[in-house]
């Protein structure tokens, strides 16, 4: 059967008294997965008309042909199948993200939770995942991560440089970071945000099957409040904006916790949603008064993975742009 055109006409009809294992496989066929950032191909499967009218009438159904202990393996499954198509699941999943040079690539293990309106730190979004996957190859421009393992032997006076995550989420851009480079990363968010983004660095680092070169560290921070020392050589943030006071809050923040030193860099990464055009401006602006100055930008586009969108016509391609700045000079 081709899955792209299943119907739920195709599916094992009750009235026929399917068997315990057909219901069970077809449940199993009807999870909804979680779709690639990589490419647009969607999750194959049904087409979804009827699929919720289906899927209730096994939960409702006595399956009196069914024993007792398998009958509640099939209305759990059936609840679960449902329950993916009315929200955001809680899922986690395993993220791969190009290294430099000959290291291959490193694998960073996430737990998303169901997301809601108020918690949209708990979603990797599109531009964690294209910023994750690039900010090596912004090394060049990005001094902090420069110095390596050699340079910081035991009778080397330096110390790692240090990074600061703003908005870090679910943590894939700090955490990336941290696996490729020997510098001390800090990961920050919301505090409502910050138990799974703590539990997110230690499954990364208990599940990753190599040694990672950098340390890690979590706290919360709330742009809204002001933010003491000017301490870190890197800054770096991914899909900040998504409220008309983040412009502002967000450079006071970095205003307060970036170096003064003409090697000290932000990188920031966002989606060009036309909503928000004008805060996209407005933090341009705000920046270039803080005394920031654009080193390197540009434009990446991808898809992104709603999971529950089935068909790949529902996913939509989305433009990002980044950007490299630096202080003009040194106030």
């Amino acid at each position: 059967m081709d899955n792209r055109h299943w119907s739920v006409l195709d599916l094992p009809q009750l009235y026929t008294k399917p068997s315990a294992a057909e219901l069970l496989s077809t449940l199993d066929r009807l999870e909804v997965k979680a779709a690639s950032f990589d490419n647009n191909d969607g999750n194959n499967g049904p087409v979804e008309d009827g699929l919720p009218n289906y899927l209730t009438s096994i939960v409702a159904s006595k399956l009196a042909w069914i024993d007792e202990v398998t009958k509640e393996q099939i209305w759990e499954a059936a609840s679960l199948r449902l329950s993916e198509r009315s929200a955001m699941r809680s899922l986690s999943r395993v993220f791969v993200i190009p290294a430099p040079n000959r290291l291959g690539s490193v694998s960073i293990t996430l737990h998303e939770p169901s997301l809601t309106a108020d918690n949209l730190g708990h979603k990797t979004w599109l531009a964690s995942f294209l910023l994750a996957k690039h900010v090596s190859s912004l090394k060049p421009h990005l001094p902090a991560l420069q110095i390596s393992e050699d340079d910081l032997n035991f009778e080397s006076p330096l110390q790692p440089n240090r990074v600061i995550e703003l908005g870090a989420g679910t943590g894939l851009v700090g955490l990336a970071i941290a696996a490729m480079f020997p510098v001390h990363v800090h990961l920050t968010d919301l505090p409502e945000i910050v138990p799974n983004l703590r539990s997110n660095v230690v499954t990364s680092q208990a599940e990753s099957k190599t040694s990672w070169k950098g340390k890690t560290t979590v706290g919360g921070l709330d742009w809204s409040q002001h933010a003491h020392g000017s301490e870190y050589d890197l800054v770096v943030v991914a899909d900040p904006i998504y409220s008309p006071q983040h412009p502002a809050w967000l450079v006071n923040t970095i205003d307060s916790v970036l170096k003064r030193d003409e090697k000290a860099r932000v990188v920031i990464e966002l989606p060009l949603r036309e909503a928000y055009n004008t805060e996209v401006e407005e933090l341009k602006s705000r920046m270039v008064d803080l005394g920031l100055v654009i080193i390197a930008e540009g434009f990446e586009s991808g898809f992104e993975d709603w999971e529950n969108a089935q068909d790949p016509s529902e996913r939509t391609k989305v433009q990002c742009w980044w950007a490299v700045w630096g202080w003009s000079m040194i106030r």
